[in-house]
């Protein structure tokens, strides 16, 4: 795949490789290759972070080795932290506690390894006799009130028995779980191996790894589906963090193709004297010294070559399950496994709110969401990433009769220049106008926490929702999958979730959150007259959008039913009536895409567009999503929504108000997270969220073996 000229918004920093645990599944303490590496000092590691900085890193994920072990972790961390990157840190516990006053509140996400809760196991799996500090810091932490804390328990033959253990005490102390089915990353690595029958891995030494000895290495084993199942079937409880998106990579992992990967494109991989490691950590072969600043090694010819040639096509490549590297590239492919990350981050966010579940509802909850998540594989299987970095998903200049749209497997028909432009004004998939998630997120960021303040004030009726709340989630993916090509529609979810919505309306009438509420229903059977007895869309973020996709999804007398829901200048583009024929744009000369982008003659640049070829089509947008700018994203998809619907003013005015975006899975984060509820419930409120330790669209968990992405 030709790829885009490197920016980065991630780093992941190896402060040392030295490690004081024993993991069978790893190979740092094991293999000679990690030894003896010069570690920065305080003043090194302040100009290795100002220069990310500079890079416009803003995610960091500080990783090991054992962080714990350089002196000066509390320095790395708080430099970080005071140039405003979202800082995660991963750590075995063994030595992390003298330090914990000073670094926890500085980072947003601390992960804690933790895969059983047996001494005997705890020895056989890590090596050491030291649960019990892990454990003492993880009661500490909370009983001090962090928030941020999460587990991560790799899953294995050898804890699959206990993970409900693992998942009890998570629940018990109110701090999540990532459960991260074990896989094998590097060669020769079938098993998890005592601890004392250390075996020195085949790996070469740094710059020795050719590729005859490289194709020649055994094939890693991924894990059995049983224990696949067993993870997935924990998705819907309290507190554990299960990341289907990962999950399907494993089920589906083929060393015959090529993997999607982020390493020396989106992720930049800085050893522990800052040497920038080529391509990652896990197939680390060689390396650029940190003799230039890093804007300048991200140009070093060899980067660009290995980037180019070798991510993601060697043979460690292609059976790599290290979900940091895979899981943030998926943000920025809108294919299958962008739907499942999707789907699974919803899910985190409304577990806090929902009722506890009886056995016998999770097993027909489990059912329920099976066939709903084989439907979501099954409708976005057809679906194509770009063929370069700065492309979404496929696309190409429609040659028909019209002329004038962009065919994508996104839309039967072509779709309007506007929306490409719109879905790609943005730095990842979290905002593509046809993706569900884009108004599902609407329960979580919005509706839910309403509920929750008003069941915390008594209100009558609040409480009850929440027992049908995973039921509404799964609904809402049901009805809205219908935006894609081959989607069904599904009445019997519509009615289900219009009930759902009247009975929220009767606690939220008159509320703020009222107008999300009454565009979700919208979705749904709810006659309009009921969902205006609650509140309207009119004047929300998402109307716009909501007129445009109600006009995909429902029939024309549901349109026009709906038309006095939303404002004026929307209501003929549901109506079908004429809307005033838009003059030709303003006479000049057509802008270049960065200028465009910056709101120049946006029209202009439109018009241009509408009768361009595919060649001349893609690199204009590759350009446009090159400039783009989080701060000025949501206006400029507003205008060139509102273009698209025939609304020119003065609606399609730059300033108006947008849903403020989230930090996140990229530079910031494009995903707007939950409102916080308000705390003190009484018994009869909706649940309230425990401290959670997933702010959103970044990388879930980052110790080996990771999560994916902490996404929108």
């Amino acid at each position: 795949m030709p790829t885009a000229p490197t920016r980065f918004r991630h780093a992941r920093l190896y402060l040392t490789f030295r490690c004081n645990s024993r993991c069978g599944y790893c190979n740092v303490w094991q293999d000679p290759v990690f030894d003896g590496h010069r570690e920065l000092t305080a003043d090194g590691l302040r100009r290795c972070l100002d220069e990310l900085a500079e890079l416009g890193v803003t995610y960091l994920d500080i990783t090991g080795g054992e962080p714990s072990l350089h002196r000066e972790l509390s320095t790395a961390v708080r430099h970080a932290h005071d140039l405003g990157m979202t800082v995660e840190l991963t750590t075995n516990a063994i030595r992390f506690a003298p330090q914990a006053a000073d670094v926890v509140p500085l980072v947003d996400t601390l992960n804690i390894s933790l895969d059983t809760l047996s001494a005997e196991r705890y020895h056989r799996i890590r090596g050491t006799d030291t649960l019990d500090r892990t454990l003492t810091l993880v009661e500490k932490l909370r009983a001090d009130g962090a928030g941020n804390l999460k587990l991560i328990c790799v899953v294995t033959d050898q804890n699959l028995a206990e993970l409900q253990d693992v998942v009890g005490y998570a629940q018990r102390h109110r701090v999540d779980v990532y459960l991260a089915p074990m896989f094998s990353y590097f060669a020769a690595q079938g098993e998890v191996r005592p601890p004392g029958s250390v075996r020195t891995l085949k790996l070469a030494a740094v710059n020795g790894r050719g590729v005859a000895s490289a194709a020649a290495e055994a094939p890693p084993r991924v894990p059995s589906s049983v224990l696949l199942r067993r993870v997935a079937e924990q998705r819907h409880a309290p507190h554990t963090v299960v990341n289907l998106a990962f999950l399907h990579h494993l089920r589906t992992l083929d060393p015959a193709s090529a993997t999607a990967c982020g390493a020396a494109s989106r992720i930049l991989t800085v050893g522990p004297d800052g040497r920038v490691m080529l391509p990652c950590y896990h197939e680390w072969d060689t390396s650029l010294e940190w003799s230039r600043p890093y804007r300048e090694l991200v140009r070093d010819p060899e980067l660009i070559r290995v980037r180019d040639e070798e991510v993601g096509t060697r043979p460690g490549c292609r059976s790599c399950a290290v979900f940091p590297y895979l899981g943030l590239p998926m943000s920025h492919r809108f294919t299958t496994p962008f739907l499942l990350q999707a789907f699974s981050r919803e899910l985190d966010r409304l577990k806090p709110y929902a009722a506890a579940l009886p056995p016998e509802r999770r097993a027909a909850l489990l059912d329920r969401s099976d066939a709903v998540l084989a439907e979501v594989e099954r409708v976005s299987a057809p679906l194509r990433p770009g063929g370069h970095l700065d492309e979404l998903y496929r696309f190409e200049a429609d040659d028909g009769a019209d002329g004038a749209g962009v065919r994508t497997g996104l839309a039967v028909r072509p779709v309007a220049v506007e929306e490409l432009l719109a879905d790609h004004a943005h730095e990842d998939c979290w905002r593509i106008q046809r993706s569900p998630h884009r108004i599902v997120r609407l329960l979580y960021a919005e509706i839910l926490p309403a509920l929750a303040a008003h069941g915390a004030g008594g209100a009558e009726g609040a409480p009850e929702l929440a027992e049908n709340l995973l039921d509404v989630h799964l609904d809402c993916w049901r009805v809205l999958l219908a935006l894609l090509p081959g989607g069904t529609p599904d009445n019997a979810a519509r009615e289900r979730l219009g009930r759902w919505c009247a009975r929220a309306g009767r606690v939220l009438r008159g509320h703020r959150a009222a107008s999300a509420l009454a565009l979700l229903a919208s979705f749904s059977t709810l006659p309009a007259a009921d969902i205006a007895s609650f509140g309207a869309p009119r004047g929300h973020d998402e109307e716009p959008l909501a007129v445009k996709l109600l006009g995909v999804l429902s029939g024309p007398e549901r349109r026009t039913e709906l038309a006095g829901l939303f404002a004026p200048e929307l209501a003929p583009a549901l109506t079908g009536d004429p809307v005033p024929t838009p003059g030709a744009p303003a006479s000049g000369p057509v802008p270049t895409p960065e200028e465009a982008r910056g709101g120049l003659g946006l029209e202009r640049f439109v018009a241009s567009l509408r009768q361009a070829d595919t060649g001349a089509l893609r690199t204009a947008v590759r350009r446009w999503r090159a400039a783009a700018d989080p701060g000025t994203a949501p206006d400029i998809e507003r205008r060139l929504l509102l273009s698209e619907l025939g609304v020119r003013t003065p609606l399609s005015e730059p300033g108006v108000r947008t849903v403020p975006a989230e930090p996140g899975a990229a530079a910031p984060r494009s995903e707007p997270g939950a409102a916080a509820p308000r705390p003190g419930a009484g018994p009869r409120s909706l649940p309230q969220p425990g401290p959670r330790s997933l702010p959103d669209a970044g990388l879930l968990p980052v110790s080996l073996p990771e999560a994916g992405v902490r996404t929108p």
